[in-house]
């Protein structure tokens, strides 16, 4: 029969319930992103917590990479970059690690199409984002851990 024929409730569970973030070919991470991970981990096996979530974060951890900045005034990961509209409308976002990435707080992943347009940026640098063009108003590394 064809799939196309095949009702949702014929189709076997997924066994794995994970919030989704692929395993990048190349891992790269923050290292407060490495720490934070490593202390979900931890946290979750000491209570026994969610078992895909567990199998997510060994699988990020197994190949994930620590990255440092070579250039504290260019735009890689771990950069906190403010940019700014010709509208004045100022945002600013980080550029992470794919298991480190989260919308609500501007953290984007390094691979994303917004960080690759920021890649390589340096304050004063035009840019074109999804959203339109921006300049550069200001290039920031955290250096220790974070919340």
């Amino acid at each position: 029969m064809s799939k196309a024929f095949t009702k949702e409730t014929d189709l076997p569970d997924s066994p794995i319930r994970r919030l989704g973030v692929p395993v990048p070919e190349l891992n790269v991470v923050t290292p407060d992103g490495l720490r934070r991970a490593r202390a979900e981990l931890d946290g979750l096996l000491a209570t026994g917590g969610d078992p895909d979530r567990i199998r997510e974060l060994e699988d990020h951890l197994a190949t994930a990479h620590p990255v440092e900045p070579d250039d504290l005034g260019v735009v890689g990961v771990g950069a906190t970059v403010t940019v700014e509209d010709d509208a004045g409308k100022r945002m600013t976002y980080r550029i992470v690690g794919a298991i480190e990435a989260d919308a609500k707080r501007g953290w984007v992943g390094w691979m994303s199409p917004l960080a690759q347009a920021l890649w390589g940026a340096r304050v004063g640098d035009s840019v074109t984002l999804p959203r339109g063009d921006a300049e550069i108003v200001a290039i920031a590394y955290d250096r220790g851990p974070s919340a």
